[in-house]
């Protein structure tokens, strides 16, 4: 690219200079102009943009980053000399300079247009691009600190809404610029009145770009998810919500061990459509197994089928789901606040400070707890959930890195595979089970992770599709390490629960099923005592998993209601059996005072004051 511009720049000044045009800004608007153009090339024809031999150089192994560049230069260089001809000729006749006034608005029409193009770009981009996203979900992430986010989010947030955004910005200051400072004309020096209009236009295209912008975000992200989120109130919270630390909960005498793990994306859809799935072929088949043969499964589906649970607004993104499953009460940005929420730093004062988790139940209990995660705990603010609600043990990248099992700069996929992560696990969980106290083990995976799961060259190819190799191995890997633990002293005492996190992001992946089929999250529970009065045809969600959790360990739990969830080995029906899916759904998208002052506790509104005073 810069052998090219230099190139491009040598040509435009001798240009230039032979029709004695101003230089120095305009050489500045064409080679930005030119970087610009052979940024969104490269896009187009999925070239890296951060690729940095290509941008000082183009050897022969980027050889199409190259070509591109030429063509950007060619095309802007042609555009010169068409722009150099008609003015000429004096086709067009340069009629203005702008005033302090007129550059001020014009500016802030550049900007407004810079705005509306982002928030365009980026709601596309979220819908289209990550899928399986609600308006919630979106309010929640943009709410966190970019600490230990995903760099390859991160560039592809650059490259595509925002590199978007900054062209349509661009070619508006250009044309609108242009049109502005020039008249068509037919005769040379025909006299030209200067426009005294330009500011009012310049601010009403500024408001006309910005709320086409956001008019057209809004429809991407569905005008009923925003006016819900915003606009409308739920007695759910009032009428329903359980607060778990007023509960008299009754533990065995012997207390069992708990190995909770997060599987992420985990769908029942991955099994065949003759057990309830949605693929020709199954790729869960141990996992189907263990819920239909061995385990306790509690399934939206017939008898015999698999299924699972329902996904709602604040359980439907990894973090926001470990939340509802282990509070009862789906987490979202208290009142819509985006820039002041403290959820994503390392260490804020209080996250989600009026819910009582299931590790603060099982601390009081004596439980040693830890968490385990290849990825970076920081992110979303798990690190700060688990260790505020329950002081878990945080064993995350930083400690893998920390205890030497990965080299300092060692960075796969979120962090480092589960190939590692299960057998990191093993010593982590063995060393947990040596002590004399109860124990809660809880674990995340990721290789399921949109887009497309992490394969390695031993994953085996058996679907063409590196989607579905990976979910079927990932269904080896935790059949592996569930067998595992089968062969440990403490499997006797120690009940297994195996639950998704969410429906997959995977924006393509499931684009062509059946529209009437209903997705919906694995769950099984291994090793427990319980039984269950129903498991099939049931309807529920995240929030039902807080209270089953602790029937499953032999806890008597009143009235078999923590939270918003119920007991589903109990035979009570779950909020959502009460109200229906959607209904019920719709409830869940909308705002509470309840939620706010109660559960929330004004954590944002604290911050936000905290930040006004420094």
């Amino acid at each position: 690219m810069l052998l090219i511009l230099i190139l491009f720049t040598l040509l435009s000044y001798i240009s230039l200079r032979k029709n004695q045009r101003k230089m120095i800004s305009r050489l500045l608007f064409l080679s930005a102009s030119y970087i610009l153009l052979s940024f969104f090339l490269w896009r187009s024809f999925d070239r890296a943009l951060l690729n940095i031999p290509a941008l000082i150089y183009s050897p022969i192994n980027n050889a199409q980053n190259m070509v591109l560049c030429a063509i950007a230069a060619a095309i802007i260089f042609c555009l010169l000399q068409i722009y150099i001809f008609v003015s000429n000729k004096g086709y067009f006749v340069s009629s203005l300079s702008f005033n302090k006034r007129q550059w001020l608005t014009f500016v802030l029409l550049v900007l407004f247009a810079f705005a509306g193009g982002l928030i365009y770009t980026s709601s596309y981009w979220t819908m289209h691009d990550m899928g399986n996203v609600r308006f919630d979900q979106i309010i929640y992430i943009m709410s966190q600190s970019l600490r230990d986010t995903d760099l390859l989010k991160i560039r592809e947030f650059i490259v595509k809404p925002l590199l978007s955004a900054v062209g349509f910005a661009s070619a508006v200051g250009v044309f609108v610029y242009f049109f502005a400072t020039h008249q068509l004309s037919l005769r040379n020096n025909r006299p030209i009145k200067k426009r005294k209009v330009l500011s009012p236009i310049f601010l009403f295209l500024a408001v006309l770009f910005f709320s086409s912008g956001l008019t057209l975000g809004i429809r991407e992200v569905g005008y009923e998810d925003v006016k819900a989120y915003y606009f409308e109130d739920t007695e759910v919270y009032d009428d329903y919500y359980v607060d778990p630390s007023e509960q008299s909960l009754q533990f065995p005498q012997k207390k069992r061990n708990l190995v909770y793990i997060f599987l992420e994306s985990m769908e029942s859809s991955y099994a065949d459509k003759e057990i309830g799935g949605i693929e020709e072929k199954n790729l869960i088949p141990r996992l189907t197994d263990l819920a239909l043969e061995e385990g306790t499964q509690f399934s939206n589906a017939g008898k015999g089928k698999l299924g699972g649970m329902m996904q709602i607004p604040g359980a439907n993104q990894t973090a926001s789901s470990m939340v509802a499953q282990t509070s009862g009460a789906p987490l979202r940005a208290s009142s819509g606040v985006l820039d002041v929420n403290n959820y994503g730093m390392e260490e804020p004062s209080s996250f989600f400070p009026g819910v009582y988790s299931l590790g603060e139940i099982l601390e009081k209990e004596g439980y040693n707890q830890t968490l385990f995660l290849g990825s970076k705990a920081g992110f979303a603010g798990r690190k700060a959930y688990f260790e505020q609600h329950g002081n878990y043990d945080i064993r995350d990248y930083h400690w893998a890195r920390q205890e030497g099992l990965i080299p300092e700069d060692y960075y796969e996929w979120w962090g480092y595979e589960d190939d590692k992560l299960f057998d990191f696990a093993k010593d982590s969980l063995t060393e947990l089970a040596d002590q004399k106290e109860p124990f809660n083990f809880t674990m995340l995976t990721a290789d399921t992770h949109f887009e497309d799961g992490y394969a390695t060259d031993e994953t085996p190819d058996l679907f063409g599709d590196q989607y579905s190799n990976v979910i079927h191995d990932s269904d080896q890997k935790i059949s592996d390490f569930i067998q595992w633990m089968k062969e440990q002293p403490f499997y006797d005492n120690t009940t297994i629960v195996l639950v998704g996190d969410h429906l997959t992001m995977d924006k393509d992946f499931f684009e062509d099923i059946d529209a009437n089929y209903q997705r919906s999250v694995y769950n099984v529970f291994l090793n427990t005592e319980q039984t269950a009065s129903k498991t099939d045809k049931r309807l529920f969600s995240a929030v039902d998993m807080y209270p089953s959790t602790l029937a499953a360990l032999n806890v008597k739990i009143p009235n078999e209601k923590l939270g918003l969830g119920v007991n589903l080995f109990s035979d009570k029906k779950t909020l959502m059996e009460q109200m229906g899916y959607k209904k019920f759904e719709e409830e869940m998208t909308k705002r509470s005072d309840y939620y706010d002052k109660y559960l929330m506790q004004g954590s944002d509104q604290e911050v936000e004051q905290e930040n006004a005073d420094k």
